[in-house]
């Protein structure tokens, strides 16, 4: 797996395949956040437990987030 120099050895130059983090950064400070917010620990667990499997099998990960439209 070759990598990209220009992101410090943080991602590959090409894979066959990657895990998309999409949308599970967040405050849940919006209308209604507190009704879910009681889901986030145990997806956040499963979500690192997936992180981990794929990181030993060098599968890169990408999160997406749009913050709100604050960049």
């Amino acid at each position: 797996m070759l990598k990209n120099e220009d992101l410090h050895g943080n991602a590959p130059n090409k894979s066959n395949v990657a895990l998309l983090l999409i949308d599970v950064i967040s405050d849940f400070e919006f209308v209604d956040g507190e009704k879910i917010f009681r889901f986030a620990v145990p997806m956040a667990k499963k979500i690192a437990a997936l992180k981990k499997k794929a990181k030993k099998h060098k599968v890169p990960c990408v999160y997406v987030n749009d913050n709100f439209g604050k960049w």
